[in-house]
Order: C-alpha cells, then sequence, then structure tokens
C-alpha cells in the first residue's frame, strides 16, 4: 500500500469533485484512484543498471 498527499489547487479539485460525481464516487480519494486507472505506466531504472535491478 502506498499513500500519497496532494495538494490540489482550486481548478485541480474542482476536476476531481465532477469526476467523482461522474462516476458516482463516495469520496475523493476513490474519484482519484479511478482517476489513475485510465494511465499506462513504464517504470524503468535510471540509476541503476538492468542486471543490478532485476536481481
Amino acid at each position: 500500500m502506498v499513500k500519497i498527499q496532494l495538494d490540489l489547487s482550486d481548478e485541480e479539485d474542482q476536476i476531481v469533485e465532477v469526476f467523482k460525481l461522474v462516476k458516482r464516487a463516495k469520496t475523493k480519494q476513490e474519484a482519484i484512484k479511478k482517476m489513475i486507472a485510465y494511465f499506462a505506466v513504464d517504470i524503468k531504472p535510471t540509476k541503476v543498471e538492468e542486471k543490478q535491478y532485476f536481481k
């Protein structure tokens, strides 16, 4: 489990609030979790050699 604390601007807060209402989420946290699901992430090490990273 990872906990992230976000400081949202007023505009960002409004976007999350609208998304929450549209997707019928109960909390802003739940809405942000649903928003994140729309993104794909590819994590690659930058300061560690690949061989060491995958050991």
